[in-house]
């Protein structure tokens, strides 16, 4: 069984910085793919507002600024463990920040596709 946590790790490693940056491209598969799916899910259950340039603004992202992959993320994620702030989406636990993530994933991939 894959660990949910090391899948979205990997997830976002590959994935963030050419997909988010509004190059996302049609085919939707990979990792990518998978994190948009789930942003999907997020969006769908009211965890996440539909908006990508709220969402980068509550990130603390920039107009148009693409995520990277890295330990500010990680520090992020577990930060929002520790005070609670998850949300429940079919059946995952999600930190907001990933759950943030995935949407902004979703959200660009719904521009572009």
């Amino acid at each position: 069984m894959m660990r949910r946590r090391i899948f979205l790790a990997g997830m976002a490693g590959s994935a963030m910085q050419p997909a988010l940056a509004g190059e996302f491209g049609a085919e939707g598969g990979g990792a990518l793919g998978d994190m948009a799916r789930i942003g999907q899910a997020v969006l769908a259950a009211g965890q996440a507002e539909p908006d990508a340039a709220a969402l980068r603004r509550s990130l603390g992202l920039a107009a148009g600024q693409v995520p990277q992959a890295g330990p500010d993320w990680a520090g992020a994620i577990a930060a929002d463990f520790t005070a609670g702030r998850v949300a429940l989406v079919e059946g995952w636990v999600l930190s907001r920040t990933e759950a943030q993530l995935c949407a902004l994933a979703a959200c660009c991939e719904m521009r572009v596709g």
